[in-house]
């Protein structure tokens, strides 16, 4: 009889995923939802709403009510009216995970990269960052279009493919990643900011206090600034946005234009050696050269470096993460993630052949602050440094927040517990107010070398087990995984998970056996706690 039970219950869970999978595709191909009024379709139907452009099949048994709706019950239906805009392709995916790989480290560690490595080298880092990342960002796309996808995205995803044990304990590092993300881009900040307006080293005015202490404040008031936009929810965050990514997009290009326009000179108080495109240059720093980066410190090597370049390449869950906000994430998540893996590949790559070839090598060692020193306007870079610093720290305060409430709402933990909301109400005031004292206490781990590393781990691991679990569905053949994106295929998810692993073991092998000894504790947790759910397997 258990068995029998136990083979009916995976039956009705089987059916009711294809119900929302068809729910979903038949509300890709509309408009956005307009629902009719809630006595009239409670009396046609107590399941499904129909409507001009619409066709909504809401079960709460498995996944609760539709963000930003209300709800009507009559005889035990619940009908989702929506009531908040949604967010498109372009200002709710592309945006934000353009802006969240596009981040600080291409101004404050670009030249600490190519010193180091060299071009073959960087070149090297990043070719492998970003097929890892791209790998991963096919089997995002794979889930995504596989049926309905609500709060919490990439947790979202795990757990409903893979069931509570990995979606929870993969979540909460996901969670750590994205949150250590946020606070890399806030740490970084004070570089750039105190480099032109501190008091002792500043080239633009002399205002800012220096020190370890003034460094920890200037990060608290900036990520103070930004939690209290996240608070306002997502519209304000993509209209931030929005507005803020025009000054990125015109540091960028002035950059590259002075590249292409900036005569040679030499500034030997700054140590700044600028050739102008010299086949000189290029040949002296296409190799690697690994030196200490300050006096009574050891030689870098090719994992330190990695693990501090890698944070550059990450961000591409930032899209799924808001999948919440979205009008159509099944559509929106795999095109606007992949558009914008692409372009900032193209800008990775065209910054090192550009500065690896103009600039010699003695300046990239001695001063990280290279960019701004051989720009036509200097005043643009700190500037784009600091606003995209802003923009990925909104980006991930917003991503890890809502993964946590995710969390917290499946109640898979119980000391999450308290973080869970009243029921009618979506926000999610207690999950960002969690992140942001999380994010005040991490401020105290170091600088940004300090930091990128532990960035790098939890998102790798987070990352080898979205592939993992695409690999394991699409070779077992689930009827409850049938993905309409055509570009996934199980050597790519193969590709992906091994990938990951092999970057964690350059980075560290000690921190990538204690994070998969940390996954493994959090798998234990909730299998021998967490009551049964009634999604996963």
């Amino acid at each position: 009889m258990a068995r029998f039970l136990s083979r009916a219950g995976t039956n009705i869970d089987d059916l009711e995923r294809q119900l929302a999978r068809v729910g979903s595709n038949e509300n890709d191909t509309g408009d956005e939802a307009n629902v009719a009024s809630t006595s009239k379709a409670t009396e046609e139907t107590s399941l499904l709403v129909a409507s001009d452009h619409t066709l909504q099949y809401v079960h709460g048994r498995m996944h609760g009510d539709a963000p930003g709706s209300h709800k009507s019950k009559h005889k035990g239906a619940d009908v989702a009216i929506p009531s908040v805009r949604k967010l498109g392709t372009w200002d709710g995916v592309f945006l934000p995970v353009m802006l969240s790989i596009w981040g600080i480290l291409v101004y404050v560690r670009m030249g600490y990269f190519l010193s180091q490595v060299g071009i073959v080298g960087t070149a090297a880092s990043f070719v492998c960052g970003y097929l890892t990342t791209t790998m991963t960002t096919l089997s995002i796309s794979a889930i995504s279009t596989n049926g309905t996808v609500k709060g919490g995205g990439p947790y979202y995803m795990l757990s409903r493919s893979l069931g509570p044990e990995f979606g929870g304990s993969i979540g909460l590092m996901f969670y750590a990643g994205t949150l250590l993300s946020a606070v890399l881009n806030t740490v970084a900040f004070t570089e750039p900011l105190l480099s032109n307006f501190g008091q002792k080293q500043g080239d633009v005015s002399h205002v800012f206090p220096e020190g370890t202490n003034w460094h920890i404040l200037y990060s608290s008031i900036l990520f103070t600034l930004c939690t209290v936009i996240c608070m306002t929810g997502a519209q304000m965050f993509a209209r931030a946005s929005t507005f803020l990514s025009t000054f990125i997009i015109a540091s960028t290009g002035m950059i590259l234009l002075s590249f292409a326009t900036r005569q040679p000179f030499v500034d030997e108080e700054k140590s700044v050696y600028y050739t102008g495109w010299s086949m000189d240059t290029f040949r002296e720093n296409l190799w690697p050269d690994l030196q200490p980066i300050a006096q009574g410190r050891p030689s870098e090597t090719i994992g330190s470096v990695l693990g501090v370049l890698f944070p550059a390449c990450i961000g591409i869950m930032a899209g799924a993460s808001m999948s919440s906000s979205l009008r159509k994430p099944s559509k929106s998540i795999p095109k606007g993630t992949l558009w914008a893996v692409l372009l900032t590949f193209i800008l990775y790559m065209t910054m090192v052949l550009c500065l690896g070839a103009t600039t010699r090598r003695i300046t990239l060692r001695k001063n990280f602050n290279v960019l701004q020193e051989i720009n036509i306007l200097p005043i643009v870079v700190p500037v784009g440094a600091i606003i995209t610093s802003v923009t990925s720290t909104l980006s991930g305060v917003l991503s890890s927040a809502s993964v946590l409430q995710a969390i917290a709402k499946d109640d898979l933990f119980a000391f999450l517990r308290p973080l869970k909301q009243r029921p009618g109400n979506d926000g999610m005031t207690r999950a960002v107010l969690t992140t942001y004292v999380l994010g005040q206490m991490a401020f105290f781990v170091g600088d940004t070398n300090a930091v990128a590393p532990f960035t790098t781990m939890f998102n790798l691991i987070m990352f080898a087990f979205v592939n993992l679990a695409c690999l394991v569905l699409k070779l077992a053949a689930s009827v409850n995984f049938r993905p309409t994106f055509h570009y996934f295929k199980a050597w790519t998810a193969c590709l992906g998970a091994l990938g990951c692993f092999a970057i964690m073991c350059v980075v560290d092998v000690v921190s990538a056996l204690m994070s998969t000894a940390v996954v493994a504790v959090l798998f234990l947790y909730v299998h021998y706690t967490c009551a049964p759910k009634a999604w996963g397997d």
